[in-house]
C-alpha cells in the first residue's frame, strides 16, 4: 500500500476522533428524535458506517 493510501486511512481515524469527542458530541445530545431514534445515536453510527465504507472504497480500489 502506498503511503497517500495509508495517510487517508489515518485522516479518517483522525477526523472520527474529533466528531466523537465530548465538545463535538454534545452538540448532538438533545431530545429531537430522526425515525424514531435520537439524534445522537443517528450521529454516531452514521458517521461510523461512512467511516467504514469510505475505508473499503480507499482499501478496494487502492490495494496494491
Amino acid at each position: 500500500m502506498k503511503k497517500r493510501h495509508q495517510q487517508k486511512l489515518i485522516l479518517i481515524s483522525v477526523v472520527l476522533f474529533f466528531l466523537w469527542n465530548v465538545p463535538f458530541v454534545t452538540i448532538f445530545d438533545g431530545d429531537a428524535e430522526i425515525l424514531g431514534f435520537p439524534v445522537f445515536y443517528v450521529f454516531i453510527f452514521s458517521s461510523w458506517l461512512f467511516s467504514i465504507v469510505l475505508a473499503y472504497i480507499i482499501l478496494k480500489r487502492f490495494h496494491e
